[in-house]
C-alpha cells in the first residue's frame, strides 16, 4: 500500500496518520524558519526500545525543497500512547500529556530559551497538539546522547545538569518579576500546573509507595532486627503518606517552575570530539539538555536540586559533595539571576534555598523510592513484560508491584545494590536507623 505528498508514492506506516501534510509542512516552517519549505515526502516510525514510561517515540523523517533546494531533516515527536490503550487512558484522565503540552506551547515559549546565557537547557518545540509534540532531533541534529541508566553521574555530567536546572529556574523568576509583575506561575497557569503525580488517585504512584514499603520490610538489613521491623511495619506508612503534604503549594519560599523529573533518561548530553578519530569524548561533556516536562509544578527549587541528585548519584558521592553542588548550584543561578536584572539576596537568597532543603528533603527521599523501584530494573524488562502480557505490566505498573521488585531484589546484583542503598536511606531519614552506630 502507498500514499504520496507532492506526487511522490512511499510505503505507508501505521503511524503516518498522526502528521497530516499541513503539520509536516508547518513543522518544517517552524524549524527552518522559511514560509518557502516545501515537504516532497514524509516517513514516521517508531523508536524501538522502551524510552519512556508516558507517552509514544516517534521519529519523523522529511524530505525538503527550500530555495531550489532539497534536503533530509529529522525530528522527534511524542504522542499519546497510541497502541496501549490502558496507559492512555490513564495519561488522559491524569493530564500527564495535556500538561506537558501546555508547558511548552505557553509556559516555556513565554520564557524565552536562553536569554541571559549562551547555555542551551532544552529542546526547541516546532508544533504542539493536544496528544502530539514534535521537537527537534537533538541526536541527529546536534550530536546529543544519553547515558546508560546504570551509570552514576560524576562531577563533569552533573555540574551541566545543574547548569540547566539553574537556567530554567532563573527564566522562571524573570518571567515572574519582569514580565508579569510578581504574578505567581501557579495562578497564571492553574489549569496546568497541578499536581499530577502525588495523589492517592494515582495508582502507579501509589504501587511505588508499597512498593518502598515492600523492600523496607524485606530486602533492608533493619528488617532483620524485630524490633527495627516492627517500629517500620506500624509507622512507615503515616510517614510516607506525609509526602501528600509537602507537595501541596507553598507561600513560605519563593517558588519557581519545577520539572521533578531529572533522571537519565530524561537527560542528553553534548561530548567535546576527540581530534583524531572524531568519537565523543565521553568523559568531557560540554551541554546538557532537559527533557520531558509532563509533571512540573510551581515549587522551591531546592526540590529540582535534590531530585537531581537522589535520582543520578550514588550516595556515597552525594553524601561527600553535597554542600559543593548546592554551591555550585546557586551560584550558577546567582549569576543568571543578575543577568535578568534580579538581586539573588532579595529574591532567592542562599539562606532560604538552605532552610527550604529541610522541609524539601521527604520529596527526595520518596520520588527515589518511587522512580528508581522501575528505572533501575534490568534493562528491557518492562518493555519485554509489556510486549508479552500487558495485563500483568499494568498490573505491576498501576495496581501492585511489590511481588516484582522483589523478585529482582533477590536476582539482579546492580538492583539489590541500588535499592537497597535508596530504601535504607529512606527508612534512616524516617526512623533515625543507623545514628547509633555513628
Amino acid at each position: 500500500m502507498t500514499d504520496s505528498i507532492g506526487g511522490q508514492g512511499y510505503p505507508m506506516n501505521s503511524f503516518r496518520e498522526l502528521i497530516s501534510a499541513e503539520d509536516c509542512e508547518q513543522i518544517v516552517r517552524n524549524a527552518l524558519g522559511s514560509d518557502k519549505a516545501a515537504v516532497i515526502e514524509y516517513t514516521i516510525t517508531k523508536i524501538p526500545g522502551h524510552i519512556g514510561f508516558l507517552g509514544e517515540y516517534l521519529q519523523l523523517e522529511v524530505l525538503v525543497e527550500n530555495n531550489g533546494h532539497q534536503s533530509s531533516e529529522r525530528y522527534f515527536l511524542k504522542s499519546l500512547p497510541i497502541t496501549d490503550k490502558n496507559q492512555r487512558a490513564m495519561m488522559v484522565s491524569l493530564g500527564f500529556f495535556r500538561k506537558e503540552v501546555v508547558v511548552y506551547s505557553r509556559i516555556l515559549s513565554e520564557f524565552g530559551h536562553n536569554e541571559a546565557t549562551s547555555c542551551k537547557w532544552r529542546p526547541n518545540c516546532y508544533l504542539t497538539r493536544e496528544d502530539l509534540i514534535v521537537l527537534e532531533d537533538l541526536k541527529w541534529q546536534q550530536g546529543f546522547s544519553m547515558i546508560h541508566f546504570q551509570t552514576a553521574l560524576e562531577q563533569s555530567h552533573l555540574n551541566l545538569v545543574l547548569e540547566s536546572v539553574a537556567q530554567m529556574h532563573a527564566l522562571s523568576l524573570n518571567y515572574e518579576y519582569n514580565c508579569v509583575d510578581g504574578q505567581r506561575l501557579d495562578e497564571l497557569y492553574a489549569d496546568v500546573l497541578f499536581e499530577t503525580t502525588v495523589i492517592r488517585d494515582n495508582s502507579w504512584f501509589m504501587a511505588g509507595l508499597s512498593g518502598i514499603k515492600a523492600i523496607a520490610l524485606n530486602g533492608t538489613k533493619y528488617c532483620a532486627d524485630p524490633a527495627k521491623k516492627q517500629i517500620m511495619e506500624q509507622q512507615i506508612d503515616e510517614k510516607l503518606n506525609e509526602i501528600f503534604e509537602v507537595v501541596k503549594p507553598t507561600h513560605d519560599f519563593q517558588s519557581v517552575l519545577v520539572h521533578r523529573d531529572i533522571w537519565l533518561n530524561n537527560l542528553m548530553f553534548q561530548y567535546e570530539k576527540d581530534s583524531s578519530t572524531g568519537e565523543d569524548k565521553l568523559d568531557t561533556p560540554k551541554s546538557c539538555i532537559l527533557l520531558d516536562f509532563q509533571i512540573c509544578r510551581y515549587l522551591p527549587p531546592i526540590v529540582d536540586f535534590i531530585l537531581t541528585l537522589y535520582l543520578t548519584t550514588r550516595r556515597s558521592h552525594r553524601d561527600e559533595f553535597f554542600q559543593d553542588y548546592l554551591s555550585f548550584y546557586y551560584e550558577r543561578l546567582s549569576d543568571k539571576m543578575r543577568g535578568f536584572g534580579l538581586d539573588p539576596d532579595q529574591v532567592l537568597s542562599r539562606s532560604e534555598l538552605e532552610r527550604s532543603l529541610g522541609h524539601y528533603k521527604i520529596i527526595a527521599q520518596v520520588f527515589s523510592g518511587v522512580y528508581l523501584g522501575l528505572t533501575n530494573l534490568p534493562e528491557n524488562v518492562l518493555d519485554q513484560l509489556h510486549q508479552d502480557d500487558p495485563e500483568l505490566y499494568h498490573q505491576y505498573c498501576n495496581s501492585n508491584r511489590d511481588e516484582f521488585l522483589l523478585k529482582y531484589l533477590r536476582e539482579d546484583e546492580f538492583y539489590r545494590e541500588t535499592m537497597t542503598e535508596c530504601v535504607e536511606e529512606i527508612v534512616e531519614y524516617f526512623f533515625g536507623f543507623g545514628e547509633e552506630d555513628q
